[in-house]
């Protein structure tokens, strides 16, 4: 995969990477702007992003629009990835609906070439048994990922990734979970909090008691294994 025809090798030690942001703080850093399907018409993007059919949305906008304005905005170079989307069982959207247009931005992700930023709540068994049904091979990462120790090492044995963000970091209980994602898996992230990306890499480095720089270091590589090195 091309990352919108960058040279990605002189951000390497200078910049944090803010993997799924909601608003665009300064340009000190690189940021995936998250963008609803249903916003793109009139988008004009000026910074990297991502966009998808949140399942939030799935009964409340047209999803076929969606999903083509979906495909037409992956003709876009700074458009990274697909999503977010996902499944999510703590709403009252029909589940079937949410898994039908979540299968369609697989194919989506599939036929471009894009990795996929998904939001999952209480339906990690339904992701893992889509994944092996779709035989999906682009890069999935659980964004704003929240979930127990089980959970979490089911996940890494089927190859996700992780974007982790304030409420992971701020939760003590939930510290060991943190420690348990590898390396080199993980993203950051501040989704829709007001916290700066710079506080939620030193955060996770006081966690994971390493340094901060190594820490930049090692995401800015998980960055380019799934996004290429824009050569």
């Amino acid at each position: 995969m091309n990352f919108a025809g960058t040279n990605l090798n002189k951000f390497i030690t200078m910049q944090q990477i803010n993997f799924h942001t909601h608003q665009i703080k300064g340009d000190e850093n690189i940021q995936i702007l998250n963008v609803f399907a249903q916003d793109l018409p009139g988008f004009e993007p000026k910074s990297l992003f991502s966009a998808g059919l949140h399942p939030w949305h799935v009964g409340k906008v047209n999803p076929e629009e969606c999903i083509r304005a979906i495909e037409q905005a992956t003709h876009q170079k700074n458009m990274l990835a697909i999503g977010e989307c996902g499944l999510d069982r703590s709403i009252s959207t029909d589940f079937a609906l949410q898994k039908l247009f979540f299968g369609k931005q697989i194919q989506l992700a599939e036929k471009h070439s894009k990795p996929l930023i998904i939001h999952c709540v209480r339906a990690y068994s339904d992701l893992l048994e889509l994944k092996k049904e779709t035989k999906s091979e682009v890069p999935w990462i659980i964004h704003g990922f929240g979930g127990n120790l089980e959970t979490t090492l089911s996940l890494i044995r089927h190859g996700l990734y992780f974007s982790v963000g304030e409420f992971l970091l701020k939760n003590e209980a939930r510290h060991p979970v943190f420690r348990n994602i590898p390396l080199e898996r993980l993203f950051l992230e501040t989704d829709d909090s007001e916290i700066s990306i710079g506080e939620i890499y030193l955060s996770a480095a006081q966690i994971l008691k390493m340094d901060t720089q190594l820490l930049n270091e090692a995401i800015f590589s998980n960055f380019r294994t799934i996004f290429g090195n824009g050569k």
